[in-house]
């Protein structure tokens, strides 16, 4: 089920956040209209520490957004599967149930984009939570 479109506004107001206004406004639309199809967006972490979008369908298609607003263009790679991705997933050490703390996807396709990304499982809800924990298994075979 796609994303629901207040949510995916939501993630996008706040990626675009630090852009100026015109930039961000470009952005921010581009962002709703390119990654609506998608069951998840998500705020990353690259590699060398900048903000990215990770998109994830169900279906194993998978997008990424990486752009501070400053070019004059802004690229989103898209996947329509992300077979062999490698998924590293953190867990919390300093309770019982050890929790998942975070997930770093990698890709070999990802290297030409923003390198591996780190997703925080601190601010999820259970339930988005528990769907992507699912989903980012089945990346990962």
């Amino acid at each position: 089920m796609p994303i629901d479109k207040q949510t995916l506004d939501g993630i996008a107001r706040l990626y675009v956040d630090t852009m100026t206004n015109i930039r961000g406004r470009r952005v921010h639309h581009l962002l709703m209209r390119e990654l609506a199809r998608f069951d998840h967006v998500l705020p990353a972490v690259t590699a060398d520490g900048s903000s990215a979008l990770l998109a994830l369908a169900d279906d194993g298609s998978a997008a990424v957004c990486r752009t501070d607003g400053r070019s004059d263009t802004v690229g989103i790679a898209q996947w329509a599967r992300l077979q062999d991705a490698t998924v590293t997933t953190s867990y919390s050490l300093t309770k019982d149930s050890m929790p998942v703390t975070s997930w770093t996807v990698w890709h070999p396709s990802f290297d030409r984009v923003a390198g591996a990304l780190t997703i925080s499982g601190n601010d999820l809800a259970d339930s988005v939570h528990s769907r992507l924990s699912d989903l980012l298994r089945v990346l990962g075979r």
